[in-house]
This record gives structure tokens, C-alpha cells and sequence, in this order.
């Protein structure tokens, strides 16, 4: 069985926030992840298409892609569909470390 958790989000609506992702995701896995990236522009405000999430059990990832994986993402008159793809750095110790001196660190914890 694959043990990997982290994923990276991709087609990701350029006017979906961190509060929106954080909805969209705990619509079927609340409290199940403990790390989000969204990527953000921080010229336009706009994200820049893709998110990092580590989910905390391999069940989750999975209850996750199977409710949203190829399906539109229905947002903001958006047509684009989501897609995802193992994460080359897995698990939370990895991310923090790999965006451990970016601002999206400067949030609180959940």
C-alpha cells in the first residue's frame, strides 16, 4: 500500500483564497490534514494555481481524491477541473523545513 500523504493540487481557481481551499477541503476532510500551502501572487491577489496538502492518514488522501479528483471545480465560474499529484517532498516535517522561511509560516498553526 502507498503511505505517501502529501499532494500537490493543481488547476487550482486563480480567485480562490486559503479560507476558500480550507472550506473546499474540510467539506470531506475536516481536521484530517495538518499542513495547506496555496501558492499566492501577491501583485494581483490572485493564487497562482496550485496547493500542498498533507493529509494525516493515507484514508484520508484517498477519501479526498475520490470525492473531488477529475471532477469541475464549480467556483467562481470556473470550467477547470482538479487534478493532483504526489508531492516531491512528503509529509509535514518535510514541508516545514522546504517553506520554512517563507511568510505562509507567519500564520498560526492549526
Amino acid at each position: 500500500m502507498d503511505t505517501r500523504t502529501t499532494i500537490m493540487i493543481k488547476n487550482v481557481p486563480s480567485r480562490m483564497t486559503l479560507t476558500d481551499m480550507e472550506a473546499f477541503i474540510n467539506k470531506v476532510c475536516e481536521r484530517e490534514y495538518d499542513f495547506l500551502y496555496l501558492r499566492m501572487d501577491f501583485v494581483t491577489g490572485n493564487n497562482v494555481g496550485y496547493a500542498f496538502v498533507n493529509f494525516i492518514e493515507v484514508t484520508s488522501l484517498l477519501k479526498f481524491l475520490q470525492t473531488f479528483l477529475g471532477k469541475r471545480w464549480n467556483l467562481y465560474s470556473s470550467d477547470k477541473v482538479m487534478y493532483a499529484a504526489y508531492a516531491t517532498y512528503q509529509g509535514k516535517a518535510a514541508l516545514v523545513t522546504k517553506f520554512q522561511n517563507s511568510s505562509i509560516l507567519d500564520r498560526e498553526e492549526k
